[in-house]
Formats: C-alpha cells, sequence, structure tokens
C-alpha cells in the first residue's frame, strides 16, 4: 500500500507538472503581439564629418484592425532620437544624447491637437507610414542611432507603451579618410566659419555640453537658414544677436528646442542661444558676448566660442545704434545693416 500511493504521488506530480508547462507554452502562443514596429535605416555606413547622415523610419501596425496614431515627426512627443557616440580614436569614453524638437513652438505645443494618421491593417500598404529625415555628423566616431516613438492616438486618445527601432550604427570620420581606410588617427573637430558684412569670425563648439543646441545650430547653417540674415541687435558692451528671419527679433525656425544650461561662463566671444520667458524656447537665434556677462551664466544655453575674428566681432559691436523699438530702454537698433552672409564649416585637429 506505501509503494502504490508513493508511485500515485510521483504520478500526480508528473501530469501536474505537465499540465504547467502546456498551460505556459498555449499562454505563449497566445500572447498578443506588440501593435506597432518601428523600423530605423541609415543609408550610409560611412560619413565624413560635417557631411549629412539620412536616415529613414518606417512605422507599421501589427495588428489586425485600422489604428489611428500620431503622425510619426521628430517631437518630443512623437519621435526622439538616442544618439550614442563611441570614439574612433583617443582614449575618451562613449556618450550619448537625445535629439529632439517642440513643434510648432514651447508656447504652442499641445500633443492633444498634433495631427493623426490612420494605419490600415496588417498586411495592407496602408499599414505602414515612412519618413526621412536628416542629421549633420558633427564630430568624428562610431554613431549608434536608436529612433523611440511615443505611440498616443487612438480613438480615445490613449497612451500606448513607446515604441523603440533597433539601433543603426554609421561611422564618422575625418575628410583625410577614405571610405575603406582606417582612422587617420587624429580627433578633429568641426569649427564655425561665420562670414558678416564686416569681416569672418571662426567658432569651436561645446558640444559635449549642448549636444542638441550644437547639432540645431549646424542644421539650420547648413540649409541656408542663416544666408543674408543680419545682427538685428547690437548692445554695446552686451552682445551682438541675429539668427531671426524677421529682422527685428520676433522670428525663429517653427519650432523650439530644449534648454542645455551648462558650467560654460558667458565670457567674451561665446556664442549663447537667445530665448524668450521659458527655458526651452530658444530656435534659430543666437548672440556672441562683446564681454563678460555672468548674470547670464546658467540662464542661457552656451554652445561655442570664437577662436578667430574678435576684432570682427569688436568692428560689429562698434556699430552706431539707436534706441530699439522693441526694447526702447536699449540703444541696440543699428543704424547699419551687418549682414551674415554665410555660415560654412571645416574641420581641424583637436
Amino acid at each position: 500500500q506505501v509503494q502504490h500511493d508513493s508511485q500515485r504521488r510521483g504520478t500526480n506530480r508528473f501530469v501536474n507538472s505537465l499540465i504547467i508547462v502546456i498551460s505556459i507554452l498555449l499562454v505563449g502562443s497566445c500572447a498578443v503581439p506588440p501593435p506597432l514596429k518601428l523600423v530605423l535605416t541609415c543609408e550610409q555606413k560611412e560619413v565624413v564629418i560635417g557631411n549629412w547622415v539620412n536616415l529613414n523610419l518606417s512605422l507599421f501596425n501589427l495588428t489586425p484592425e485600422e489604428m489611428e496614431v500620431l503622425k510619426p515627426v521628430i517631437d518630443i512627443d512623437s519621435v526622439s532620437l538616442q544618439i550614442k557616440q563611441s570614439p574612433l580614436v583617443g582614449e575618451r569614453a562613449e556618450w550619448g544624447f537625445v535629439y529632439s524638437l517642440i513643434t510648432p513652438s514651447v508656447y504652442e505645443h499641445n500633443r492633444a491637437t498634433m495631427e493623426r494618421i490612420k494605419l490600415g491593417k496588417k498586411g495592407t500598404p496602408e499599414s505602414e507610414f515612412r519618413m526621412s529625415f536628416r542629421l549633420p555628423a558633427v564630430s568624428i566616431a562610431l554613431y549608434q542611432i536608436t529612433a523611440s516613438y511615443s505611440a498616443r492616438g487612438g480613438p480615445s486618445g490613449q497612451t500606448r507603451e513607446p515604441v523603440s527601432s533597433e539601433p543603426v550604427s554609421v561611422r564618422v570620420v575625418s575628410p583625410a579618410c577614405s571610405e575603406r581606410s582606417e582612422s587617420s588617427g587624429k580627433d578633429e573637430e568641426i569649427i564655425s566659419i561665420i562670414e558678416t558684412s564686416k569681416g569672418m569670425m571662426k567658432a569651436r563648439f561645446f558640444l559635449r555640453e549642448a549636444p542638441n543646441t550644437v547639432l540645431n545650430f549646424i542644421r539650420l547653417a547648413k540649409e541656408g537658414f542663416y544666408n543674408n540674415l543680419t545682427f538685428h541687435r547690437i548692445a554695446k558692451g552686451f552682445v551682438i544677436q541675429g539668427g531671426c528671419p524677421n529682422g527685428n527679433g520676433s522670428g525663429g525656425p517653427g519650432y523650439s528646442i530644449r534648454a542645455e544650461f551648462n558650467p560654460n561662463k558667458h565670457l567674451k566671444g561665446v556664442l549663447s542661444m537667445a530665448r524668450s520667458s521659458h527655458n526651452d524656447s530658444a530656435g534659430s537665434q543666437f548672440f556672441i558676448c562683446l564681454d563678460a556677462v555672468p548674470r547670464l551664466d546658467n540662464q542661457y544655453t552656451t554652445f561655442g566660442e570664437l577662436i578667430d575674428g574678435i576684432e570682427v566681432l569688436d568692428a560689429i559691436g562698434n556699430v552706431k545704434t539707436a534706441p530699439n523699438p522693441n526694447r526702447p530702454e536699449e540703444l541696440s537698433q543699428p543704424l547699419e545693416e551687418v549682414i551674415i552672409q554665410k555660415i560654412s564649416f571645416e574641420y581641424k585637429e583637436r
């Protein structure tokens, strides 16, 4: 009797274990698949510093039903990019940042009114939405870029879990390196050449302290945004300010970027982003300090400094001015037009 009971208990344990295994398998086979899939691709494996990194993003509906979602665009409530950089030369550590925009501005941004699209059911051509965009390659490194999409949407506006792509990799190399060669062994940085009607200035960037701001400035410059705009504000002993498409300090690129306040001081020759009352309201307008202005430290995003052309900065700062219509207390309306003719780039050993 004892032996029989032991065998029966053993049989019961085996049956129970088998039931558990079968249940796990059945649950796994019936698990709800993720509703969306995000795929990021890059057209290049290697890019010369300063050139464009061309990216393509596809969003897929994996469900058998039509789905309404936010339209994928580069925006803090839609698509953001995690960009990790590993040095090709030197021994500096890997680092990274998140790139995104605030559209149409931090004051008007409202995800409830953002454009929505319908994705067709899985397997149909309408189940996929594609977008392309490009970013400037701003440092010599191995880039690993991952896209993240905040899938807010649906008939009731419900929030879905963010969807991320697999990372894509692209090497950013020196102009001295051919596509098939190894790194030259030199660590080069991108230098801005600001050509004005008063002469030329050159600036290096604070890439690690303000990566989003630097990326934004270089992207706008490469697209020709700054060409033939003016330094519309010249306040002696304070700053020269430009980058407004309206020429009076009221305009921008159609979006805002997040502030990146950092330890760099507002010293003479330092480049910093202009903004209004909201910390995250900078867009395209920037200023260059004519003198040290400590009261601006940690209040505005410094993103570079002049390495050449201080005499040009002084010449612009000495332009005759009148009371500014937008700032009656400030003599900063230039009586002579000072034009930003073009902003281009070169590459120098760090």
